[in-house]
């Protein structure tokens, strides 16, 4: 038997992979954003296939880096006051 060479194209297989990265992307640069991360270096690591829904578990579970801020000079301020 005869077996012809059709292959599929392969930007055609990397399709599935790209419409799925496109919306992480967006999705873990808007949470870097409001949580006060880096954003550019979140969104390159939501580049990388596969490495992009590691990145979307991590930066779901980090705190919000800019309400720790504002906590750490209330505290500042009260533990002051509580000096003098």
């Amino acid at each position: 038997m005869e077996q012809t060479g059709v292959q599929a194209n392969p930007i055609l297989s990397f399709l599935p992979l790209l419409l799925i990265m496109i919306p992480l992307i967006f999705v873990i640069r808007k949470l870097a954003i409001e949580k006060g991360r880096d954003a550019v270096l979140w969104t390159i690591l939501a580049c990388i296939p596969f490495v992009n829904f590691i990145v979307l578990w991590y930066i779901v579970g980090t705190p919000n880096k800019r309400l720790e801020d504002k906590m750490d000079k209330i505290l500042e301020a009260l533990n002051k006051s509580d000096k003098e």
